[in-house]
This record gives C-alpha cells, sequence and structure tokens, in this order.
C-alpha cells in the first residue's frame, strides 16, 4: 500500500521515510524535491570563500615578512606549525562530528537533540583544549630547549596558548551550522577571521614597529587568537538568532542518553583525528628524512635542504589548489550524507555522492593536466626559478588522485565509514614512508623517490576509497558524462592553451603574459566546452547565483 500510494504522497508534498527506531510515518514539509542546483550552489559559496581566504592569507605573508623582516617570520613559522600540531587534536574530528550528528538530528526534527549534542561537543572540545593549554603552559621551557631546540620561542609559545581553546570552540560552532547546512555564518566567520588577524597585526606593526624579532612574532602569534576570537564571537552572534526550521511531523522522539551522544562524537572523530595527525606526523617525518636521504645519496647538505625547500613550500602548495573546491564539497556533503541516511533516502545520497564525484572530475582532470603541461612556466612566473616548475610538473600527476581521495573520504565520513578511511590512508602514508626512506637515498632515484612515493600513494588511497565507497554504495557514474567528456574538453583547453603561449611569448618574449593569457583563455575556452558538450550547463547554475 506504501509503495503503490508513494508517487500521489509525494504529489501532494508528503514524502515518505523509515527510522531505525520508528515504523514508516510521514512527515508533512514544503520543497521536497531538491534541486541539484542548491547543492552545487552552497558548494560554489564555500569554494568561494576558501579562495578569498587563501589569497588573503597569500597576501598577508607577503606584506608581514616585509615589516617584521626574516628573523621574526622564522620564529613565528617555528611556533605555528607547534600549534597546528595541537589543535589537530581538538579540531581535526569533532567539528567533522558536530556536523554529521546535527545533521541527522536536525532531518527529523529533534531540536533538543540538535543542541544537546551542540553542548556535548562544546564541552567536550573545550575540556581536551585546557587540558593541552595547561600541559603546554606547565612544560614551555621542555618544548622550547627540547622539541623546538630554540630558547627564544618561550613567549610565543606562551602567547599561542590562548588560541587552543579559542579556535577549538569556532571550529566547533563552525560544524554545527554546516550540520544545519546554513553555510552563510560558517563562511563569514572565516573571512572575518582573517581581517581581524590581518588589521590587527598589520595596525600594529605599522604604527608601533617593534625592532625586536621576538616582540614581532608574539604580535603575529596573538593576531591568530584574535582572529579566532572575532570569528568566534560572530558565530555566537549569529547563533543567538538561529531558528531551527519549523517541520510538522507526527514522530515522537525518544531522549537519547549524554553518554549515547558523547559515544557518538568520539567514535566518529577519533579515527579521522588520528588520521590527520598521521598526515601531520608525516609531513615532520619528511622534513626531517628528505634532507638527511638525499645528503645519503650524494647531495650536500645546503642542497638537499634547498630541494626540500622548493618541493615543500614552493611546489606543494600549488599543487592543493583544487582542494579550494573539494573542502567546499566535503564539508557540503558530509551533512547532506548524514541527514538523508537519517530518514533512509538512499536514493538523495547517491545522486549527492554521485554529483560530487562528478564536481571532482571536472575540476581534478584540468587542474592535473595543466599543472603536468604547465608547470615549468607556472614555476617561472609564480616563484621566477626553473627548479620548482620542474618538481610541480613530476609530483602533478598526483593531482587527479588527490581529489578523488579527499571527495571519497568526505562521502565515507558522512555514511560513518570513518574507520575504513583512516585504515586506507594509514596503508598509503606507510608506502609513502618506505619510498622516502629507501627510494631517496640510492643515488639512481634521488628526490624522484618521493616522488614515486607520494603518487603511489595518493593513488593507493584513492582506489581502496573507490573500492570501499562502491561496496557500501553504488554511485551512478557514466562513463562518458564523468571521464571522456572532461578530458576531451581539457584536451582542447591544454591544446588552445599552448598555442596562445607560443603565439604570445613570439610576440612578446615574456613568460609571465604569455602564461596568463594562455591560463585565462584556457579557463575560458573549458567552461565554454563544458557546455557545448552537455557536460555542465552554465545557464541554470548562473540564474541559481542571481536568484
Amino acid at each position: 500500500l506504501i509503495h503503490s500510494a508513494y508517487k500521489d504522497y509525494i504529489e501532494n508534498n508528503l514524502e515518505r521515510k523509515m527510522y531505525n527506531d520508528f515504523p514508516y510515518v510521514f512527515i508533512i514539509q514544503g520543497d521536497i524535491l531538491k534541486k541539484s542546483s542548491s547543492f552545487l550552489f552552497s558548494t560554489f559559496i564555500l569554494a568561494v570563500v576558501n579562495f578569498i581566504v587563501r589569497c588573503l592569507g597569500f597576501i598577508y605573508r607577503i606584506i608581514l615578512s616585509r615589516l617584521i623582516g626574516a628573523e621574526a617570520i622564522g620564529l613565528y613559522q617555528m611556533v605555528f606549525p607547534f600549534l597546528m600540531v595541537v589543535i589537530t587534536i581538538t579540531t581535526a574530528g569533532i567539528p567533522i562530528a558536530v556536523s554529521k550528528m546535527i545533521a541527522k538530528e536536525n532531518s527529523v526534527n529533534n531540536r533538543n537533540g540538535v543542541y544537546k549534542v551542540l553542548a556535548i561537543a562544546l564541552f567536550l572540545g573545550g575540556a581536551i583544549s585546557v587540558l593541552l593549554s595547561i600541559l603546554v603552559s606547565v612544560e614551555l621551557k621542555f618544548i622550547t630547549n627540547n622539541i623546538l631546540k630554540n630558547p627564544k620561542l618561550y613567549y610565543p609559545l606562551v602567547w599561542s596558548v590562548p588560541a587552543i581553546s579559542v579556535i577549538t570552540l569556532s571550529s566547533i560552532m563552525r560544524g554545527f551550522f554546516y550540520g544545519l547546512k546554513d553555510i552563510k555564518p560558517a563562511a563569514n566567520a572565516q573571512i572575518i577571521e582573517q581581517v581581524f588577524r590581518i588589521v590587527f597585526v598589520l595596525s600594529y606593526l605599522y604604527y608601533v614597529r617593534p625592532t625586536d624579532p621576538v616582540s614581532a612574532a608574539n604580535i603575529a602569534i596573538i593576531g591568530v587568537t584574535l582572529g579566532e576570537l572575532g570569528s568566534l564571537l560572530f558565530l555566537i552572534f549569529k547563533f543567538n538568532f538561529k531558528k531551527l526550521t519549523s517541520r510538522s511531523t507526527i514522530v515522537k522522539f525518544y531522549k537519547t542518553p549524554s553518554i549515547h551522544i558523547l559515544n557518538d562524537l568520539l567514535f566518529i572523530s577519533v579515527p579521522i583525528t588520528l588520521s590527520r595527525l598521521i598526515a601531520v606526523g608525516m609531513q615532520s617525518a619528511n622534513s626531517i628524512l628528505i634532507p638527511q636521504r638525499l645528503e645519503i645519496s650524494g647531495i650536500s647538505a645546503i642542497e638537499s635542504v634547498e630541494i626540500f625547500g622548493k618541493i615543500s613550500g614552493m611546489a606543494m602548495p600549488l599543487l592543493f589548489l583544487p582542494f579550494t573546491v573539494t573542502t567546499a564539497l566535503v564539508l557540503n556533503i558530509i551533512p547532506n550524507i548524514s541527514e538523508q541516511l537519517a530518514v533512509n533516502n538512499i536514493s538523495d545520497v547517491k545522486y549527492k555522492s554521485g554529483l560530487a564525484m562528478k564536481v571532482t572530475m571536472l575540476v581534478a582532470i584540468p587542474t592535473t593536466i595543466v599543472l603536468v603541461m604547465f608547470g615549468d612556466h607556472l614555476g617561472y612566473l609564480i616563484y621566477n626559478n626553473g627548479d620548482v616548475g620542474k618538481y610541480l610538473s613530476i609530483i602533478s600527476y598526483a593531482t587527479i588522485f588527490m581529489c578523488i581521495q579527499h571527495t571519497s573520504s568526505g562521502i565515507l565520513h558522512g555514511m560513518g565509514k570513518q574507520v575504513i578511511t583512516s585504515v586506507n590512508y594509514l596503508l598509503g602514508m606507510l608506502i609513502q614512508l618506505y619510498c622516502t626512506y629507501f627510494l631517496i637515498a640510492n643515488p639512481k632515484y634521488g628526490i624522484n623517490g618521493f616522488f614515486i612515493g607520494f603518487i603511489i600513494s595518493t593513488c593507493l588511497i584513492a582506489v581502496l576509497n573507490m573500492i570501499t565507497l562502491r561496496k557500501h554504495l553504488k554511485l551512478n557514474l557514466p562513463i562518458l558524462q564523468t571521464y571522456i567528456k572532461p578530458l576531451l574538453c581539457s584536451t582542447i583547453m591544454i591544446a588552445l592553451m599552448i598555442l596562445i603561449y607560443k603565439a604570445m611569448y613570439s610576440v612578446t618574449n615574456r613568460n609571465s603574459w604569455s602564461t596568463l593569457v594562455s591560463c585565462a583563455i584556457g579557463c575560458l575556452t573549458y567552461v565554454i566546452s563544458l557546455d557545448l558538450t552537455n557536460t555542465l550547463k552554465i545557464k541554470p547554475f548562473v540564474e541559481s547565483l542571481r536568484s
């Protein structure tokens, strides 16, 4: 009876839902049939915000380095990674768990459950961050002398302690709004954080102009705390006026004990946190192992450090450019999947997951081709260094696998498969660690040993994630629409870019203008090609932006 009447109920704005703890019920709500444009629109907004934040951060670092000098920047850069390692414990998994669980509670209109999840998450994150702050405060001298090995870092480290709790609470509040699928407060908070930090630090340094590098580094660290504090206050202000969407329902909710909510938070957040800690550990291991193993291969100590700096500080940031889009997809897809799974709407989970993978391929394929083919030109354009371009062209073969890995991990996290995702990531990192240790020391491979390990590890993680995803969710990814058409459009784009670059360079004899013009025209060509081949219709998307 339910199946035969299902179509009629849909037409009358009634949707069949099935809950694990309840029999079949009907929820009356408006606007049942969500359009894909809403999902793409929110992803687009988050991607734009990510791009703005990265640009602001990039400009800020350039101005900051000119105002405080090399030594102060060095002190700041030594404290900041340590701070990031500490807050990874509280900000890597808990905000994602909050987003997922709040989306689940909100989908069944459990208003009390939403606020209960937030309260317990804030208590958990706050308690852990306070404990970490106390631990760092008590062991300040040990950390500066034995871990960071620089006594000048004592006071910059002191000023970094308040940031631990502020960043934790701010991240959890952003997860709350992502869970409600209200991206505007969370997106605005990121921009506010950057603006607060930039205005305070640059204004203070401009008018006071401290001559002591330690004092200048202290101001930069204080700016981190104040920026996050501004973001947190904005989110609290928006939270006070936030009203959950009211839906009429006949479901009677049962109270979930706090200990069960805490267990769910830990079950979701701990594997994700461990994965992030592994990633941070790999970055630290690479910073130590790569120069050391290069020396063993016969390269001088100075040249080894230079090679590592060109890869980690120059080539890798360009490699992570597509993450502007995939990060937006992940932040958007996790609460969407959790919400639909809570009401057993598997068809919508499949649709949104498939759409996320298609958008990922639309970005990953052309970016990979551009970075591989134009890596040398981009290296000269941005850093005026040929080695950076050479390294970028090689390591960029991993771009498409990194994008698939990132989006598929987000989908699996939304489905509650964070444990297997962490196992997949650990296996990939073991491969990379093996290649870094054994291949780089071999003169036959040298630094190429790192590239081999990086590409193989990202490919392995992406493949394992897709196998896991296919096991639990049958996605509809047509080969023509998902892979062949984006590849065809990318081929047209890169061919035109090469022709325009050669024509421009023959006239101007300047790499910078030739690269910029060819990249701009190439991007426009790619978008037009997507529209002409019906891979992605631009007009409906533009209309949704206008509305």
